[in-house]
């Protein structure tokens, strides 16, 4: 008879910072105290499906990222285009960077 599963699967996380500190307490956990096979075995799988979903989640964040970058780059800029057309033009250089 094969042995039974729990009924219930604990969900992988609710968050990045969740899962990972999951996988924090699960490493020193094995580092520390290895105990039975069946619970080595466990905590691997958990480790393994939250390190699955912290990949996956900072992979998302990355693409984020990189469409907001180059969004930004798409962006005309209008600023250099008519130079002296624009009033108070004291400076021959804008330094600033704005972000909004």
């Amino acid at each position: 008879m094969p042995p039974k599963k729990s009924p219930a699967k604990k969900s992988v996380a609710t968050s990045f910072e969740e899962a990972a500190q999951e996988l924090e307490e699960i490493t020193r956990r094995l580092e520390r105290d290895p105990s039975s096979l069946t619970s080595l075995l466990d905590d691997f799988e958990r480790g393994q499906a939250l390190l699955q979903y912290c990949q996956t989640t900072l992979k998302s964040a990355r693409k984020r990222l990189d469409l907001v970058e180059a969004n930004l780059h798409a962006e005309p800029d209008n600023k250099g285009d008519l130079e002296g057309d624009t009033p108070n033009n004291d400076s021959d250089h804008d330094d600033d960077v704005r972000l909004f």
